[in-house]
């Protein structure tokens, strides 16, 4: 069966979270899967939208004020609507020819802009592709994720179910099975931590801090760097700066009052998560998923206004870290933690409770349902009816283009 996932690199988590679903449609079915990754943004190939991708760190500019302004005033489905009308004989035709240009049993979308203009352009191609929907934010959920007619939408917790319900769609179309994480993290899940500091080179007598800001290194990581350093903790300090070139050179090149550990981007996260104590993080939902699979306390010190902000409702609610949006608090917050090892040890029980270790499996095996019952309704000439949903379908189904 072929599968098309549309996301973008409006930021590194769409596609990290389509990646690990892939993954797994391989591991499970090998090659009788066969999906094709789509940059929609980039496929379109019109200006502006082929330069979202380039254009999105700049987009969070000023502490991302003028992305959260916007996010909840197109936080309205009727709004959303009209706007895809408004685009729509921009992107009509470009979005027909991604969809003959990838022809699939199935198509999965890992974004919240596409959904929209994905059913509108098949109903105008007279044509009936069963369609899922992936939600990658965990709490605060646009409405624009919520486009009605796609046949199942997996969103990660109950809250984000809950929003969904709120935007009108019937509940058996929704499932909750958490973030998609890859393999890796389910695998290291179990390492022990002394084992993991051996691979990576790390002390063992002391309690690790690992610092992260997502894929790019960003926000104000290198102000909590340095207000922790200036804390001389008793601990080693790591901080990974992502792709983010100028704050790894920044940080390498300046003096601490500590033994700084510096690293660029790395391919194995699950790895360091293990050998951690504490994660010091920005509140970007997959860094937070992969840390419930860790089992790691969290400090939070910064959050995207709008998306980002009910995340961290979301751990600090639950017991499974601190929200601490200013440098010297998110120091402050991990000196308090290595002095109380009964705390930190709770916040990490915690952590574990909130995981979802096998959701890109489940997600995976509910793709790979859909696309069988595609065929079997295709073979009957019946429209497709998924774990009990009705089909919104405006033509008869067709498994292929």
């Amino acid at each position: 069966m072929r599968f098309l996932f549309l996301f973008s690199d409006t930021g590194g988590g769409h596609r990290a979270s389509a990646q690990a679903v892939r993954n797994e449609l391989d591991r499970l079915y090998g090659e009788a899967a066969q999906v094709e990754m789509v940059d929609f943004f980039k496929a379109l190939g019109h200006w502006p939208f082929n330069r979202f991708p380039s254009w999105y760190p700049a987009m969070l500019g000023l502490n991302g004020v003028p992305w959260g302004v916007g996010y909840r005033l197109t936080d309205r489905k009727d709004l959303v609507r009209a706007l895809t009308h408004m685009v729509w004989p921009y992107t009509h035709r470009p979005f027909r020819r991604v969809l003959y240009q990838n022809p699939a049993d199935v198509i999965v979308s890992f974004h919240g802009v596409p959904n929209y203009v994905l059913q509108m352009t098949l109903r105008r191609m007279r044509r009936h592709v069963p369609t899922m929907v992936v939600v990658l934010d965990l709490v605060t959920v646009h409405a624009a994720w919520f486009a009605p007619g796609h046949d199942l939408y997996i969103v990660p917790t109950d809250a984000a179910k809950q929003r969904a319900l709120d935007c009108g769609l019937d509940a058996d179309r929704l499932e909750v099975v958490g973030m998609p994480v890859r393999r890796t993290f389910v695998e290291a899940k179990d390492l022990p931590q002394r084992e993991a500091r051996a691979q990576l080179g790390l002390p063992d007598e002391v309690p690790v801090v690992l610092m992260v800001g997502g894929g790019e290194g960003m926000g104000p990581l290198k102000s909590v760097v340095c207000a922790l350093a200036e804390q001389s903790p008793k601990a080693h300090l790591v901080v990974i700066t992502g792709r983010n070139q100028v704050l790894y050179q920044q940080l390498s090149e300046q003096s601490f009052p500590v033994p700084l550990q510096v690293e660029r981007f790395v391919s194995n996260m699950e790895v360091w998560m293990r050998a951690a104590d504490i994660l010091v993080t920005k509140a970007g939902p997959n860094t937070i998923s992969e840390a419930f699979v860790a089992g790691l306390p969290l400090v939070l010190y910064d959050a995207l206004p709008g998306q980002e902000e009910g995340n961290v409702d979301h751990v600090v609610d639950h017991g499974a870290g601190i929200w601490a949006p200013h440098p010297e608090e998110a120091a402050d917050a991990v000196m308090a933690l290595l002095s109380d090892d009964v705390r930190r040890q709770e916040m990490a029980a915690c952590s574990r409770q909130l995981a979802h270790p096998e959701s890109a499996e489940i997600i995976a095996r509910h793709i790979w349902q859909l696309g069988l019952q595609s065929w079997s309704s295709f073979g009957r000439g019946n429209t497709l009816r998924y774990a009990g949903g009705r089909n919104d379908g405006h033509a008869p189904l067709s498994p292929r283009f």
